[in-house]
Formats: C-alpha cells, structure tokens, sequence
C-alpha cells in the first residue's frame, strides 16, 4: 500500500511519523520545503497522487480546491481520497473532485502527535469494506478511531475533540494555578495537575466506570471536593462548557456549509 501525503504540516507530519513507526505502508510526502525527518520526498503533488493508493490531503481548508484541480488530471478511479480539512464536506469535496467515488472526510485531533489522537470519519459510498479497514488502520497508526454514518457528527467531534485539547489546557492551567498560589512550584504544580489528569484518566478508562460515578465516589459528603463542586454547581459549570461546545458545534456547521 502507497500513502501520500499532501501537506508536511504539524497534523501532515504527524501522521507521516506514526505511519512510519508502525510500518503502516509505504509512505512519501509533497511539500515544498524538505521534512525534518528522513522520508520519501517530492515538491511535485502530481508525482505524489500518480504513485499513491491512498492520497492523504493535509493541507489547510482553503487550500484543498487548489490541490485538489492540481492532482486532479492524474486521479485513478481506485485511489483513496483522504481528507483531514475541518469544514470541507464530502459533497464538496466530490464536486471538486469532479464526482470521485473514493473519498474519506476525516477530523483528527492534536494529540495525533504523540500517536494519542482520535479520528472521526466518514467515507463516501464508493469506498468498499476492505477499503474501510484499510483506512482505519491508517488512522488507528496516531490513536483511536471512530466511523460516523452521519457526517453531521464530524462537525461535533470539531467541537469536542478537536476543541478538547485546548479546554483541557484551560482545566489543567486553573489546577495548577490554584496549586501554585497556594505554595507548590510552578514545576511541582504542572506535574500535580497533569498526573492527577493523566492518573484519573486511565482509572476510568481501565475500571469501565460512567464519569457520574467517579465524581460520587470521589465527592464524599461534607468533604473537601464537595465543598469546591458547591462553588461550581453555583456557577453552573457544565451547562456553561456544553453551550461553549454547542457553540463551536454550530461555528462548525457554519463552516461546512
């Protein structure tokens, strides 16, 4: 199998290095500087799409049109189309592509780079069972993946996972600044939020438990959580994020539209 990426960006090249490491095909990339790490290069994308079974298109959204009238001469019937643009739907993405029928729209997230990302995907109608395992593999190379029939659901996974590395950022940076004023060191106070984060987790991933019930157990009457969740269900916190999601979920749609 022949992967080509178009873009050597942050996303572009991090897919690049997990297929890589995990020896998931061969891969080369087209960019016009040279990556700074030893792969198969070109600056020449129709070189790049005459010699790929899969055509993996990372490039920013407003940039896809012109690969895509770029490489698209040189398009066989067979190949796999890959898109990772946020708010490029398949429909247009078909119509530039002047109705190819093996294309897969996909929304990534940054925690790609360090092979712990989550894919959401949706493929057009021409793209066969074998072919949808194929590119799950590829995706499942940086991470976890999840095929959506609905392509609507890609424009919330924008919002949630797309958008949930910087509001985990911003939950994080309150723990550690709280830990901070309060005597730890600004290395000691990262390290206690991104442990208790990390620790947290993987408890609820390896125990199975729904997110309702970790934060019973670990709110014990008349305890110290309890006392700071008092302060947060005053201010209605969880209604307020679901909205900021809703809101990027919307902004989303917008774009794809």
């Amino acid at each position: 199998m022949r992967i080509g990426i178009i873009g050597c960006g942050h996303m572009g090249s991090a897919i690049a290095k997990a297929l890589l490491e995990k020896g998931v095909g061969k891969v080369s990339v087209s960019n016009l500087k040279k990556p700074p790490f030893k792969i198969n290069w070109t600056t020449d994308n129709k070189i790049l799409a005459q010699n790929a079974d899969i055509i993996l298109i990372a490039v920013l959204p407003d940039a896809v049109k012109s690969v895509i009238n770029e490489i698209k001469p040189v398009l066989k019937n067979n190949q796999i189309i890959i898109s990772i643009a946020a708010g490029v739907p398949l429909k247009r993405l078909a119509s530039w592509t002047k109705n190819h029928k093996k294309i897969v729209r996909v929304m990534p997230n940054l925690p790609a780079q360090v092979l712990e990302g989550i894919s959401v995907w949706k493929a057009s109608s021409g793209i066969n069972k074998q072919e949808k395992q194929t590119v799950a593999q590829l995706l499942n190379s940086f991470g976890k993946s999840i095929e959506v029939k609905n392509e609507d659901l890609i424009n919330i996974a924008t919002a949630v996972s797309g958008g949930g590395p910087a509001y985990t950022a911003a939950f994080l940076e309150s723990l550690a600044d709280a830990a901070q004023k309060i005597g730890f060191s600004k290395t000691d106070a990262r390290s206690l939020a991104l442990q208790s984060a990390y620790g947290s987790i993987l408890y609820m991933e390896k125990t199975g438990l729904d997110f309702a019930e970790v934060k019973n157990v670990v709110q014990t009457k008349g305890g110290t959580t309890s006392a700071g969740f008092k302060i947060l269900k005053k201010k209605n916190w969880q209604k307020t994020l679901e909205k900021a999601l809703f809101a990027g979920y919307k902004r989303a749609r917008e774009i794809s539209n």
